[in-house]
């Protein structure tokens, strides 16, 4: 068994929410949309109310918050309303080790930095440093199974990053697109031109966008499974401007181990997702298995992003692995416990699978376990 440390470190989004409390600033969001949204409601739960959000001049005759979002200012206009403030980038791009740009930008902001634990809450669980160490051996197992040293190091990454809730752990490791980066994969995790990819969590189509440009439009058919009802417009709008209609099959449904009613959190954003309860929000939907929703027929890809719910998602899809052995990319984030639990799955199930780990945002999210039974000389055809 090879070596699996976590190092020493410190709670980054702690100490700056300190630091935040002690300036005493006013706190202005550079950014709108979700991380924006969740930072927010992420500051509120720890008593810091913003002040404003900020985007560039250029923006401000096109962009506009909702009812309850508060104040917008351009970039011009919160020179002019603080003299000094604390300055949280809320867009991806703005995390990186390198700020000098946007104290540049912003002269009067006395903190510029980035949080990076927001999403730990609902639909992510935290992972502390007591957990992981009593859980060594698990861990260690799934490090010893990954086939590259880009996927220890990013698994390892991965874990500090969300251990001491700082994202510069994840900065060198990030890989893009997601599911289908060409940087560092070996030739079994690469797409030809003949796939059959079921996409479970479909979302707004971004992924199949992805899908489309690195295999160049050629493939034989697609499965875009996606429950929430305002996100399914959007995808069958982008499916149908993308021309692909024709290969297409929306399947409107929760992917789960059976087939029942659920209840659904169904607010129209990447996280939307299964739930136990009725709250606010939550609509009754359908749940399937893929097993159900493919009837025998054959798969080459499946990538799963379904907020947690999969490890039932692959139980639901065991014939079809058994007898397809399809790439398979799994988001590997939402449960403490996701990495242990689906590798040892996976590998019980089809012990020819190989794993790898990529992190593919610049924040403890979408990081994806991937297991491959093709040919590494080859790719799929």
């Amino acid at each position: 068994m090879g070596k699996f440390m976590i190092r020493k470190g410190y709670d980054k989004d702690e100490a700056l929410l300190r630091e935040i409390k002690a300036a005493g600033l006013p706190v202005v969001l550079y950014g709108v949309g979700l991380i924006a949204d969740t930072a927010r409601e992420f500051l509120k739960e720890q008593g810091i109310c913003v002040a404003s959000h900020v985007i560039d001049d250029k923006y401000t005759d096109t962009i506009a918050l909702a009812p309850g979002q508060g104040r917008l200012l351009s970039i011009s206009e919160l020179q002019n309303e603080y003299p000094s403030y604390v300055l949280l980038l809320c867009f991806f791009g703005g995390y990186r080790d390198d700020l000098a740009k946007y104290h540049a930008l912003f002269p009067g902001a006395v903190i510029v930095d980035f949080l990076s634990s927001i999403y730990d809450r609902g639909a992510l669980e935290t992972l502390d440093i007591d957990y992981v160490n009593a859980n060594t051996n698990a861990y260690s197992t799934v490090c010893d199974l990954l086939e590259d040293p880009l996927s220890k190091d990013s698994m390892l990454a991965y874990m500090h990053a969300k251990i001491y809730r700082d994202a510069r752990y994840l900065f060198p490791y990030v890989r893009r697109p997601q599911y289908f980066t060409q940087d560092g994969a070996g030739a079994d995790l690469k797409l030809g031109r003949d796939e059959i990819f079921v996409n479970c969590g479909a979302y707004t189509g971004d992924t199949i966008k992805d899908f489309l440009e690195v295999t160049g439009g050629g493939f034989r058919s697609i499965y875009a499974c996606e429950p929430d009802s305002e996100n399914l417009e959007k995808l069958t709008e982008c499916i149908h401007n993308a021309g692909i209609a024709d290969r297409t099959r929306i399947v409107p449904v929760c992917i789960s181990d059976k087939r029942e009613t659920v209840y659904f959190l169904n607010q129209g954003t990447m996280l939307s997702r299964k739930v136990d309860e009725p709250q606010p929000g939550v609509v009754s939907v359908q749940a399937d298995t893929l097993d159900n929703i493919l009837q025998g027929l054959p798969a080459t890809m499946i990538v799963m992003d379904v907020e947690g719910n999969e490890l039932r998602a692959l139980q639901g899809a065991r014939t079809t692995i058994l007898t397809y052995k399809p790439l398979l990319a799994v988001a590997a984030y939402h449960k403490k416990d996701d990495l242990p639990l689906l590798v040892q799955y996976l590998k019980q199930l089809v012990p020819d699978y190989r794993f790898y780990f990529r992190v593919h945002k610049p924040m403890a999210i979408d990081a994806v376990l991937y297991a491959s039974a093709r040919e590494r000389g080859a790719t799929h055809t």
